[in-house]
């Protein structure tokens, strides 16, 4: 299938979410102008809130907030004919949880997922997710993970072995860790003959700068786009480039010699629409 990726590199105002989404839509539609074949758009980490403050989620905004607005940038995308991913606080039922939502070409949310791994200033406000998800769309298997999820190597190494083509993480990495970031998507990459379309925060996050860097790669870890101005923006890169296997050829795939060792297991949820079936 034809089309581009775009990674969003965006500055969130803190427990204003009207004024985040506001700005998501109008990110969208100036993509969509400028690059009318982009099918998927990944957005930071809790784009729709903000990486300050987090303790005061529950004060500053309500789930019903949360859920009129991922509606209008849901419908959004159905006017513009692309899938987005959005980061925003999640109210579940054992408590509040820092989650990535899926928004389909048909302007519905098809998949949640929520940070399994939390740094330590998140443990008292989040509670971490539980499970892994993958959202099918035309172009194949998207997985996801939260910023400090991209750091563990199984995380990458469970969707690789589900089928997953292409991994969507949002993040709010932090200044000076820009060397990390890039280790950490790119060895997802390349560990697990993946696609990943990386984006981050810019701005402050308490005392600290939020790196940016947002960063698109192929299924051997090179990076095809990057963002490196410290500014808003997005970058884009050609699916086609994005999924072929043709550098993979002469070199070998972790992942196939996994499979064939026994080594990979394939249990994990699949999330088609409104429907959810077994991998």
């Amino acid at each position: 299938m034809a089309g581009y990726v775009a990674a969003v590199q965006m500055e969130c105002i803190t427990g204003k979410i009207r004024e985040n989404s506001t700005h998501i839509i109008r990110l969208l539609e100036q993509m969509k102008q400028k690059q009318p074949e982009v099918v998927l758009a990944v957005f930071p980490e809790m784009a729709l809130y903000g990486y300050e403050k987090l303790e005061e989620i529950s004060t500053r905004t309500s789930p019903s907030e949360i859920e009129e607005n991922l509606k209008e940038i849901a419908s959004v995308c159905q006017a513009q004919r692309l899938n987005a991913v959005v980061g925003a606080p999640y109210f579940g039922k054992t408590g509040l949880e820092n989650a990535l939502y899926f928004l389909n070409i048909q302007g519905v949310v098809q998949h949640v997922y929520s940070k399994m791994h939390l740094i330590e200033t998140e443990k008292n406000v989040f509670v971490p997710g539980k499970s892994y998800g993958i959202c099918q769309t035309p172009f194949g298997k998207i997985g996801f993970l939260i910023c400090w999820d991209s750091a563990f190597p199984e995380t990458g190494r469970t969707y690789a072995g589900a089928g997953v083509r292409l991994l969507a993480v949002s993040a709010a990495w932090e200044n000076p860790y820009e060397r990390q970031w890039e280790l950490a998507v790119c060895g997802r990459s390349f560990d697990n003959d993946i696609s990943v379309a990386a984006s981050n925060c810019i701005g402050k996050s308490g005392g600290l700068r939020l790196a940016g860097q947002s960063m698109i790669t192929d299924c051997l870890g090179n990076i095809l786009a990057e963002k490196t101005d410290g500014r808003e923006g997005f970058i884009t890169a050609d699916l086609d480039q994005m999924l072929t296997k043709e550098k993979r050829r002469g070199f070998g795939s972790q992942i196939e010699e996994l499979k064939d060792e026994g080594e990979i297991k394939e249990d994990i949820r699949v999330f088609i629409g409104w429907k959810e079936g077994r991998k």
